[in-house]
């Protein structure tokens, strides 16, 4: 399946720090599958999906992360019960949640996506995620749903605004942006739901 025109924007930016505030269904998750495998095709990488709570992480993409790599012919072996797939070029592409950061810490990470990072408490990403990506100089994308403007993730958001922070850059799309929802299901929606749930 091909990537959207967002999408694509999002996977080709080369800042090192990407963040991305989409509605839902536009295909994040998806986004996220392609980018954990692009990261881990080189030998030997550390790769982490970081989901509010460990079962949201198995739940959201796990199945489907393994689907994927069987296509590709790229397993090695997998480890149900830790969330790991390792890659037979020596990559390992883990699940973890955020509910029990601090036993993030100690790993060194070339690459870090945080789904749903608005409903992460900060400090996982300043005090334990952050420092495991300075020795590799590793990058992360960030990933969530609108959550209003009063919390770290909208900061982090404007942070890739700002033209003199050269290693972050920030993107917003809506759900119709991402091609999977059709004008008129969003149109329903609208005459379903309350003003706020809908925006």
């Amino acid at each position: 399946m091909p990537l959207s025109i967002g999408q694509k924007t999002i996977a080709d930016s080369p800042a090192r720090f990407r963040v991305a505030v989409c509605g839902r269904r536009f295909g994040k998750t998806f986004l996220a599958l392609r980018e954990l495998a692009k990261a881990a095709r080189y030998p030997n990488r550390r790769v982490f999906y970081v989901a509010p709570t460990y079962r949201q992480a198995k739940q959201i993409c796990w199945d489907e992360l393994k689907r994927k790599l069987y296509s590709l012919r790229w397993v090695d072996s997998i480890n149900e019960s830790d969330l790991t797939i390792k890659l037979s070029n020596g990559s390992k592409i883990s699940l973890r949640g955020a509910d029990n950061f601090d036993s993030l810490r100690g790993v060194g990470l070339d690459f870090l996506i945080m789904d749903e990072f608005a409903m992460i408490e900060e400090k996982a990403w300043t005090e334990v995620l952050r420092p495991t990506l300075s020795d590799k100089q590793g990058t992360a994308l960030f990933i969530s749903t609108p959550m209003g403007t009063s919390n770290w993730a909208y900061d982090l958001y404007n942070r890739g605004l700002d033209p003199t922070e050269s290693n972050w850059s920030s993107y917003q799309y809506t759900t119709l942006d991402g091609g999977n929802v059709s004008e008129e299901e969003i149109e329903q929606a609208r005459r379903d739901l309350d003003e706020r749930t809908f925006r």
